[in-house]
């Protein structure tokens, strides 16, 4: 059984990460991401409707599958959206979603939502990087004043 995914996050970051992992996972032909229930959230959405909303795309998964949510700001809006959902024990809620996130559990999706809310976690975290410019550049910029 594999998990479904949904995400909830402000317009138009969810159905612009479906829409990268449609291109990302073109190539392969594998099309499990066109299953993925996106809600982009409008600046000006009244929580009730809201939730109703989300209520509704997660039921359109098989009463028995897990649905893993993912949202992108904790206690923003989408994110508050999404943890209503909680009383739903199939749902599982995954906060500060990144293309990393998102790609791993595409990839693991066959695997159980538990496992795979971990390992997309870590993809999101280990997605992340700082980099800068050689010390000697930002000296001369510094400098240059």
């Amino acid at each position: 059984m594999s998990a479904g995914i949904c995400i909830i996050a402000h317009e138009p970051l969810a159905s612009a990460l479906k829409s990268c992992a449609r291109h990302i996972f073109s190539a392969t032909g594998d099309t499990f991401c066109d299953s993925i229930a996106v809600f982009d959230v409008p600046c000006d959405v009244d929580a009730e409707q809201g939730e109703a909303e989300a209520r509704r795309l997660i039921s359109n998964f098989p009463a028995n599958q897990d649905v893993l949510v993912f949202t992108d700001v904790l206690g923003a809006t989408p994110s508050n959206i999404a943890h209503r959902l909680l009383d739903n024990p199939q749902v599982r809620v995954i906060t500060g979603v990144n293309l990393p996130a998102l790609i791993t559990a595409l990839s693991h999706h066959e695997e159980c939502a538990a496992r795979i809310a971990v390992i997309a976690e870590g993809a999101a975290r280990g997605g992340i990087s700082t980099s800068c410019g050689k010390p000697s550049a930002i000296k001369d910029t510094v400098n240059a004043d």
